[in-house]
């Protein structure tokens, strides 16, 4: 009796404990890039950034890797494959990020450690604690099967684990090849990114006033502001003017982003997405020195092919003005204005480098990587 609740209990916690690797190494191969970022993160705070200039491959292929084992950890504790050996690997993996995650929290050397890649946002603290929980599950699970001898699986491990590893370094191999098949992150098609027409808001304006009898210091709206004019008579002259504030309530749907035309400091982002007289084509690359040359000269085709439709296009990228010069020159894109922004808020638009967001009214429309852009003819066809 006690070996069989021993097994349940171990069933049940292998089903959890696996779960969760599952459930993080897919997130993970959805947008091996965004990991691949992040252990660029980690190399910056731990002071190795030399490393990835060293070998550039070296977080990509690293973010496979990862996504992978813990994919493959997940489905063979799950299903109670190899059990010895995967427990002793499991205990590994999950020790290490477990101290990891502990410096993280106590420095907060990186903001979010991404072991959930987009979908789910964990502050450090929560994930440290998360993998403390797992710590004690796989403790459990040890003692449990201790003493318990399982019979052997109907099921051919030695059939399926290749099987899931195959599919699994496909999926991953795919998805930093093209863009995220699966899109977490604010820019997903379909998501309304600002207000448009109707939708807008105008400016809201505060102003700071402080009581010269007992020195209260308030802070009135513009309509609480004429309520207190009519109301008190005596306001003007019991209250002192101390500094006002305008703010706009119109925001973009995506934390940090801004555009300002290379070489001025203007944010023109408001202005930019919300246009609703033209569509806008806009072509990322977060460093024009790493951008792809094929993949350059193929959204430059299709750019040049979109304005000819009447189109807005813009280029939006984090390089130096006299990078983008050199840029402009060589792949011919004179007719397109360049625009500045923060190189991660770049980046969580599109994985590619180069890629292309299409913008209508303020919502995210369509968007490619270079690799799978549409044919500019076929698909401007229709369009005139």
């Amino acid at each position: 009796m006690k070996s069989k609740t021993m097994k349940i209990i171990s069933t049940i916690l292998r089903a959890i404990f696996g779960a969760v690797f599952i459930y993080s190494g897919f997130v993970k191969a959805v947008d091996p890039w965004g990991t691949a970022y992040k252990i660029e993160d980690y190399l910056s705070a731990f002071s190795m950034s030399g490393l990835a200039e060293a070998i550039p491959w070296l977080p990509i292929v690293a973010s496979i890797f990862l996504c992978c084992m813990e994919f493959m950890i997940g489905v063979l504790i799950f299903f109670g494959f190899y059990r010895k050996p995967i427990k002793i690997v499991a205990a590994i993996v999950i020790g290490f990020f477990t101290v990891l995650t502990l410096v993280d929290a106590i420095t907060n050397r990186v903001d979010d450690c991404g072991c959930f890649g987009d979908a789910i946002k964990l502050t450090n603290w929560e994930t440290f604690w998360k993998n403390v929980v797992l710590d004690v599950i796989l403790a459990f699970i040890f003692l449990c099967e201790r003493k318990i001898t399982f019979a052997k699986s109907k099921v051919n491990s030695n059939l399926l684990t290749p099987l899931f590893s195959v599919l699994i370094l496909s999926f991953a191999i795919y998805s930093s090849v093209y863009e995220p098949v699966i899109d977490f992150r604010p820019w997903e098609i379909g998501n309304q990114m600002v207000p448009v027409g109707d939708d807008m808001t105008p400016p809201e304006s505060y102003a700071t006033y402080k009581n010269k009898a007992n020195g209260q210091v308030k802070e009135f709206n513009t309509e609480e502001l004429m309520k207190e004019y009519e109301q008190n008579p005596n306001f003007a002259t019991d209250w002192v003017f101390v500094d006002s504030r305008v703010v706009n309530t119109n925001t973009v749907a995506a934390d940090g982003f801004s555009l300002q035309a290379i070489g001025f400091d203007e944010d023109e982002t408001m202005d930019i997405l919300s246009d609703t007289t033209s569509d806008l084509y806009m072509i990322t690359t977060y460093n024009v020195l790493n951008a792809s040359d094929k993949g350059m000269k193929r959204v430059s085709e299709f750019a040049n092919r979109a304005l000819e439709t009447g189109a807005r296009v813009i280029l939006v990228t984090a390089s130096s003005q006299e990078n983008c010069a050199t840029f402009n020159e060589k792949y011919n894109l004179s007719n397109i204005l360049f625009y500045s922004a923060d190189d991660k808020s770049i980046k969580t638009i599109l994985r590619s480098n180069p890629g292309i967001i299409k913008i209508v009214r303020g919502k995210v429309d369509n968007k490619w990587s270079w690799r799978n852009l549409p044919d500019k003819d076929t698909y401007f066809s229709n369009k005139e």
